[in-house]
């Protein structure tokens, strides 16, 4: 019975330590795609002169979760009414646990918001082009940390986990 208490242990121990490994390694393919959607929305914004909505709805059939489910809500939002920059904002707050992001990859998308809806659109392909800017030097740093912050939870869950057998036995 021992034997099979201390293999739980380091079991469940390093499999926490994989999960959050797991979400780590999310994040900088967040950023990858969110710089994608902007780029999308940019796109129908200034090239299509899509209005706000339906520029949504077509960013949302172009991406996968959670970026898919966040601009679902935004045209949501949109279409009882809300503004833009509001949308934008609440969208941030109720969709941010779908994500694996970090509070300063928040900050840089809550920028685009500004002038969403609210300026014509060079203006908000102005914003859009300094948001996707921002967000592809924040993916470029969270690729490299995020593989040394990997290994190290994947290591440490198995470590921990045979640290408290050892000191259990």
């Amino acid at each position: 019975m021992l034997i099979l208490g201390c293999i739980a242990i380091i079991t469940g121990c390093g499999c926490m330590g994989l999960l959050l490994a797991n979400r780590i390694r999310r994040r900088p393919v967040e950023l990858r795609e969110g710089l994608m959607a902007l780029a999308l929305l940019d796109t129908e914004i200034v090239w299509g002169a899509t209005p706000l909505p339906e520029a949504f709805c077509i960013v949302k059939e172009r991406t996968d979760t959670p970026w898919q489910e966040f601009f679902a809500e935004l045209q949501e939002r949109l279409q009882q009414g809300e503004s833009a920059s509001t949308a934008w904002k609440e969208t941030i707050i109720a969709q941010n646990s779908q994500f694996c992001l970090k509070q300063e990859d928040w900050q840089v998308i809550r920028d685009v918001s500004k002038g969403l809806g609210q300026s014509d659109r060079t203006e908000q392909h102005k914003q859009l082009e300094l948001v996707q800017r921002q967000l592809a030097l924040m993916k470029d740093q969270a690729g490299v940390w995020s593989e040394k912050q990997a290994k190290m939870w994947s290591y440490l869950g198995f470590l921990c986990g045979i640290a408290g057998v050892l000191l259990i036995v």
